[in-house]
């Protein structure tokens, strides 16, 4: 299981955090695939959970700054899940708790 990790570093704007990120298509269809794959009541690793944080975070992005309506709401509330989960000794604006996990593990993979 892939810890949270933080550090003292400023977070990265959504450009850097993302910035080799596969397609929001791709994203939407790996999300898809990977419950439509489980059994009902199996838990998703915490892999699945920052992804789909991502995700939806990339997708509020676009509305941004004009218009902060659902799309923000539930990317904050997947970002606040991704917290909750990973319960880091940190105050700070999810979705920058995202990109940051995003960013440090989409590195670590490569």
């Amino acid at each position: 299981m892939n810890q949270p990790h933080t550090t003292d570093a400023p977070f990265p704007t959504p450009e850097q955090a993302y910035a080799d990120a596969p397609s929001i298509l791709d994203e939407i269809g790996w999300t898809a695939r990977t419950i439509a794959a489980r059994e009902c009541f199996t838990a998703l690793d915490r892999d699945f959970y920052l992804r789909k944080a991502a995700l939806l975070d990339r997708i509020a992005l676009l509305d941004e700054p004009d218009t902060h309506g659902e799309t923000t709401e539930t990317a904050v509330a997947a970002a606040l899940y991704l917290l909750d989960l990973d319960q880091p000794d940190l105050i700070c604006d999810p979705r920058a708790y995202v990109r940051q996990q995003y960013a440090h593990t989409h590195t670590d993979d490569q």
